[in-house]
């Protein structure tokens, strides 16, 4: 199969457009010591990150979690961030989650909802999520495919 398009300037060249359906499936799980223990250690110096940004983390994922419509529109923007890493292509404008999880932790605990602003205001709040980001992992090679159509056709 080809894998590049035949030029524009072909006199013979049709074009369609499939629309493609896929199910995939995201598994969230915990900020535990165990969990992150890959990718984050916590500093008994006092020089680095302490537990507590990791604790903190875990509270938002929570808060998240029990926000459907916030909790929907996340798995939304990190599946076609994935997505488009993995075709090379940017299907739209990127989107800032800061709205999203301000809403989210604006209505945290007076600390929490402090320092998650103050980290937006400083322009860290995405350092301050990297545990969250971690905690979803999308299933793309459990991936289904559920519906395939041609929405458009014409000639080019």
């Amino acid at each position: 199969m080809a894998t590049n398009p035949p030029q524009k300037d072909s006199h013979s060249m049709l074009e369609r457009t499939c629309r493609v359906v896929l199910d995939v499936t995201i598994h969230i799980s915990k900020i535990t010591p165990e969990n992150v223990a890959d990718y984050f250690t916590p500093s008994e110096t006092g020089t680095g990150l302490s537990w507590e940004w990791a604790e903190r983390q875990n509270r938002l994922l929570h808060a998240l979690l029990k926000d459907e419509a916030s909790l929907d529109e996340f798995l939304r923007l990190i599946t076609k961030d994935e997505l488009e890493v993995m075709t090379n292509t940017v299907y739209a404008k990127p989107q800032s989650d800061d709205e999203l999880f301000e809403r989210i932790y604006s209505n945290m605990d007076a600390e929490d909802a402090l320092y998650f602003q103050t980290a937006k205001d400083e322009g860290l709040l995405g350092e301050n999520l990297e545990l969250i980001y971690k905690a979803f992992v999308i299933g793309w090679k459990e991936a289904a495919i559920k519906e395939v159509r041609v929405i458009a056709t014409g000639e080019v």
